[in-house]
């Protein structure tokens, strides 16, 4: 790779191929920290046994994982229909982007439920991180010792506050997207100057992940490539631009398969109600203080980064890296500035804008890389020797640990010894779920209490499903965001409206029509009103209380039925007998599960259709038959 303008950064040691070793050193170190996420004796077979991650949403990712991997095993689509929540949902790209690269790892473990699986590809990706930074600043034009910087800052920036919350939440998604744009803008400067193949494909195959992991932060990145291209396309022949946009419209065309169902399926989608640190346009004070920037470290690392992150893009414009200069510049500013209105204005703190932090913390390490090494090398230049740049860089820490011990001391865990992620089912847990199992039947849903919990908190109820063979009203997530889930139990409100407020007649209609028969809450509303209705019985494990109804259960609204199985491959139902309608020639049995369309049901007797509810935005399964049938087999075969 040539040193176009970026000679005299470090000149000459900065392109010593020694700095390798450093690169091999950095990512060994790495390494190192990455098992501390599994284990706290870094255990390399914690990563490969069978015991889940339950911090954050990692359960979600885990459970929509193997939902999408055997799908796309088994049907080659990513999107499918779950019975197991909410009377039925469609699992689509539009809730739980998080869990895309875990239907890919999936997948590759034959569509089995594998959370070892899942933690081997999250330990995949971190071993990786170094290595794609180091790949991104190489591209930007970058000497390898500028390159090794910029891959220190970035782990700083991965183990930091920014990055180990995202990780902790589960926003993997985030994460990877950001690594991809990043390297992508690294290789898009690379086809500028070596419009190669090597440059090429790097463009493809980073903006094909990037697109896969997370599409609207690459939305998001389209104006920043636009500069570039307005920049930098005008020097070029005609014979550069048209490779360069096929390679854009493959990473965008290799995702059609999934994309079209984002589009297809937006309108499931409610306003999200996500929990935000907010912060007060009229005080500089509340803002400063705001939990989004973490403690007085944190907070120095931003204001670090982004003061250093300035000079370096005047220090690359003038070192004839215009290109880089502007791309890496603008990704820093504009990502940032999306964080600052994600924290400070309604619309966009709902869509999440300001965990875009780390984003624009990762665009900065490159520009802030060029002016640590300026600096660094301005103090060889004016000593004469390559130690004082050596006792400054160690200088640091020891001021930082002289000055302020507790903060020094928590950088210090933070890259000697990570808090590990929260793994396996633990007593309480267990407990709760063999309460469920043994005080439950199949033959009703579950309503399950949603809280919701901080970011980075155990959401393990997503795992249900599969942990206790049941299935539920509630419990896949707190913030779903679709329209499916509005009629769960959220903190003492059902669908919408106080618990307190619902008459007993009107949670007779609920129960029946959602065939609800045992309900888990945690609320002193909620327990207080279930109670005050007359349940039946009444189990208590850890915080949590499972309330009888006292109801008769069936999923048959109308007719009647007898429910054996249900997942996402189908639903198998058994000696379904019709009611018979005024008026009505057919047959019909309404079944308590939401209808969607592209459904399938055999035997071809059987017709299914859709029966609306006015109460319910999404209609419900009628099914019609002019005779009883001994077996009813219910697929979606999509859109």
């Amino acid at each position: 790779m040539k040193e176009h303008g970026s000679t005299h950064l470090l000149p000459p040691v900065g392109r010593h191929p020694i700095w390798l070793l450093g690169l091999l050193a950095l990512g060994l170190y790495h390494a190192w920290l990455t098992l501390g996420l599994f284990s706290a004796s870094h255990d390399w077979l914690a990563v490969v046994d069978d015991q889940p991650i339950l911090s954050g949403r990692h359960p979600l990712h885990l459970y929509h994982g193997y939902l999408g991997g055997r799908s796309l095993v088994e049907r080659g689509r990513l999107s499918c229909y779950d019975p197991a929540f909410h009377a039925g949902y469609p699992k689509t790209p539009v809730f739980d982007s998080g869990s895309r690269p875990a239907e890919l790892a999936l997948a590759l473990a034959g569509g089995k439920y594998s959370p070892a699986a899942y933690k081997v590809a999250l330990a995949g990706f971190c071993l990786l991180v170094p290595w794609l930074l180091y790949v991104a600043a190489r591209g930007a034009g970058l000497c390898r010792g500028v390159a090794l910087l910029v891959a220190a800052l970035g782990m700083c920036v991965f183990w930091g506050r920014p990055g180990r919350e995202a990780l902790e939440a589960g926003e993997v998604d985030l994460l990877l997207g950001s690594l991809m744009l990043l390297v992508q803008s690294g290789m898009l400067i690379r086809y500028h100057r070596e419009p190669d193949i090597i440059s090429l494909l790097g463009v493809a195959i980073t903006g094909l992940i990037a697109w896969f992991a997370q599409p609207l932060l690459s939305l998001l990145a389209g104006p920043l490539f636009l500069i570039y291209y307005l920049t930098v396309g005008h020097r070029h022949r005609p014979v550069w631009h048209v490779p360069l946009f096929i390679g854009l419209f493959l990473a965008v065309a290799g995702n059609m398969f999934w994309l079209t169902d984002l589009v297809a399926y937006w309108w499931i989608r409610v306003p999200p109600c996500r929990e935000a640190p907010l912060l007060s346009p009229r005080s500089w004070q509340i803002w400063w203080y705001a939990p989004l920037w973490g403690k007085e470290m944190d907070k120095a690392l931003v204001v670090g980064f982004l003061l250093s992150g300035l000079v370096g893009i005047l220090v690359l414009h003038r070192s004839g890296l215009r290109p880089t200069a502007r791309l890496f510049g603008l990704g820093m500013l504009g990502f940032f500035a999306l964080t600052i209105a994600g924290a400070g204005w309604e619309p966009f703190a709902r869509f999440g804008a300001w965990q875009l932090l780390v984003t624009a913390l990762l665009f900065a390490t490159v520009p802030a890389a060029v002016t640590l090494a300026r600096m660094l090398d301005v103090m060889r230049r004016w000593s004469g020797t390559v130690a004082t740049p050596l006792v400054f860089l160690a200088s640091v820490p020891a001021a930082i640990a002289a000055g302020a011990p507790d903060l020094g001391q928590l950088w210090l865990d933070r890259f000697k010894q990570p808090r590990p992620f929260q793994i396996g089912l633990d007593d309480k847990i267990q407990e709760q779920i063999a309460l469920i199992r043994s005080r439950t039947t199949n033959q009703a849903r579950i309503l399950w209490e949603d809280r919701h919990v901080p970011r980075g908190e155990s959401y393990w109820s997503a795992l249900l499903p599969l942990l206790t063979e049941r299935a539920f009203i509630g419990g896949l997530d707190a913030d779903i965001g679709i329209e499916h889930a509005t009629t769960g139990l959220n903190q003492g409100r059902l669908a919408g409206r106080p618990i307190l407020e619902w008459s007993d007649k009107e949670l007779e209609l609920y129960c029946r029509k959602y065939n609800v028969g045992w309900v888990v809450c945690w609320s002193a509303e909620a327990k207080e009103r279930f109670r005050r209705w007359g349940c039946s019985a009444e189990q208590h494990s850890h915080g949590l209380t499972l309330l009888e109804l006292p109801r008769r259960s069936s999923f048959a609204l109308a007719g009647s039925v007898r429910w054996i199985s249900a997942d996402a491959r189908g639903i198998l139902l058994a000696d379904a007998v019709p009611a018979q309608l005024d008026k009505d020639p057919e047959g019909q049995v309404v079944l308590s599960l939401h209808h969607q369309n592209g459904m399938r049901v055999r035997p071809a007797r059987v017709k299914i259709e859709r029966a609306v509810d006015p109460q319910d935005a999404i209609p419900f399964i009628r099914l019609r038959m002019s005779e009883p049938v001994g077996r009813i087999f219910i697929t979606w075969e999509g859109r």
